[in-house]
């Protein structure tokens, strides 16, 4: 994603959205079909993946959506309807957005574990009954999956099945302000229990005090097991540029006295390159003076003389299909930093849940450019370049307009960036405040080191 895009959803995220509750303006049923069509328009011409076009049968999907349209009576079932279109084209990077959400959820979050739906925070009024840590069994009495599966997959948008699941699971309480729900849960001592929840947290401007308050910064450095320099990149949301780069710099030449390194980007959903450039720069060897994320990038092409020339001339047929796509050439880094100054170490890089975007340039970037090995899970599988197009009554919709294709014509969107050594998160070990993931990551690095790999 783009620099100058970045700052305005970066301050509204970190700053409006916990907050904002005034209702907007509910857009009139013209506009309500304007935007629609809008958005029907920029997917024809725009959408990256022209493919996915097809299997939703686009044009056939606008069509039965113009009476929604009209059904909807409000912001909340304008905001769902949007959204279930949005999901039909399978990409994480085309969705509805909007900085005040016109749904709303009890004051808990959640996390999984696989298929295993697990509570990681709790307003601290709450969290006698629901303690953090607790299994979610069912909600309103039907199995946690599939009520997921059923109620949530419809809106949300992901190209891996891993990613619909995991951000369903996040999503999955979200529903019409003010309404309830039922959760049974089994708490981390084995009891079960059913309690009710009202969707009231973003009502009540997100007042509730959470159980777990611990913030984490966007970048995190420090020693572990003795010489083992750990750097943990929370986020590469453009505003936390610079105290990204001074924290780096700070402990720089700490890290360079140490065996290894892990590079921790676990929970990390993107933000901007700029935010781990200057990083690459001390990880790639001087041998890649110029590099690249290793992969080809491609955008729609619209020529509408060859558009009329493709219904009889298969020279052109992509055209009339309205498949033609251009590769989008772009200049490599230049890596001027001396090899001397640079990090040499064996190099572990923890990824799975939550990886996005600009995070995925930086596995795909590291991983092509230098020896390193991926420990955990797979990305997200939300690579490439978004767009925005403002909607009337503040929505937006994003749409990904540039699509990478990795060098051997595979897709990366389809899997995500996979691990080398595949680890799961462990709940029992959550449980024991353990992290099974990244001791396997020490593993790994303290095996490379013993085989002296530089």
């Amino acid at each position: 994603m783009k620099k100058y895009k970045f700052i305005l959803l970066a301050v509204l995220s970190l700053v409006l959205a916990p907050t904002l509750t005034a209702q907007k303006k509910f857009p009139g049923y013209e506009e309500r079909i304007y935007s629609l069509s809008l958005i029907w328009k920029e997917l024809h011409y725009s959408f990256a993946f022209p493919e996915n076009l097809k299997r939703a049968n686009l044009d056939s999907l606008y069509i039965a959506y113009l009476p929604k349209m009209k059904q909807v009576t409000n912001n909340y079932e304008y905001y769902r309807t949007l959204s279930s279109f949005m999901a039909h084209f399978n990409d994480a990077h085309t969705r509805i957005f909007c900085p005040s959400r016109p749904d709303d959820l009890p004051s808990v979050t959640t996390t999984n574990f696989g298929e295993k739906v697990v509570v990681s925070n709790i307003a601290k009024n709450m969290a006698d009954k629901i303690p953090v840590g607790s299994q979610i069994i069912q909600v309103n009495n039907i199995p946690v999956v599939e009520y997921i599966k059923d109620s949530i997959y419809p809106y949300i948008s992901a190209a891996t099945p891993h990613w619909k699941f995991d951000k369903a699971v996040t999503e999955m309480f979200y529903g019409k302000p003010g309404s309830t729900l039922s959760i049974t849960i089994r708490t981390p001592k084995g009891k079960e229990r059913e309690v009710k929840m009202i969707r009231n947290y973003n009502t009540n401007s997100a007042k509730e005090m959470m159980a777990d308050t611990t913030h984490l910064p966007p970048i995190v450095i420090k020693i572990i097991d003795k010489n083992i320099g750990y750097i943990q990149l929370n986020s590469f949301m453009y505003p936390y540029i610079k105290p990204i780069y001074s924290k780096f710099y700070q402990h720089l030449e700490q890290l360079r006295k140490c065996e290894g390194l892990i590079i921790d980007v676990r929970g990390n959903r993107g933000g901007s390159d700029q935010a781990w450039e200057n990083i690459a720069y001390y990880l790639i060897p001087e041998s890649q003076s110029h590099f690249q994320v290793p992969v080809k990038c491609f955008s729609r092409k619209h020529i509408p003389t060859y558009k009329m020339w493709g219904e009889y001339n298969p020279q052109f047929k992509d055209y009339y299909s309205d498949e033609a796509m251009e590769e989008i050439k772009h200049p490599p880094y230049t890596n001027k930093l001396r090899d001397s100054l640079k990090l040499h170490q064996p190099l572990v890089i923890l990824s799975g849940q939550y990886v996005g975007s600009a995070a995925e340039d930086f596995l795909l970037t590291i991983k092509g450019n230098r020896q390193a090995t991926i420990v955990g899970g797979p990305s997200v599988g939300c690579m490439g370049e978004p767009t925005f197009i403002s909607l009337p009554g503040a929505y937006e919709v994003m749409m990904c307009i540039k699509k990478y294709v990795n060098l051997d014509g595979s897709q990366p969107n389809v899997t995500g960036v996979l691990p080398d050594i595949e680890v799961e998160k462990d709940y029992s070990a959550y449980l024991k405040g353990k992290d099974n993931q990244l001791e396997r990551a020490l593993e790994e690095v303290r095996e490379l080191i013993g085989k002296g790999k530089r």
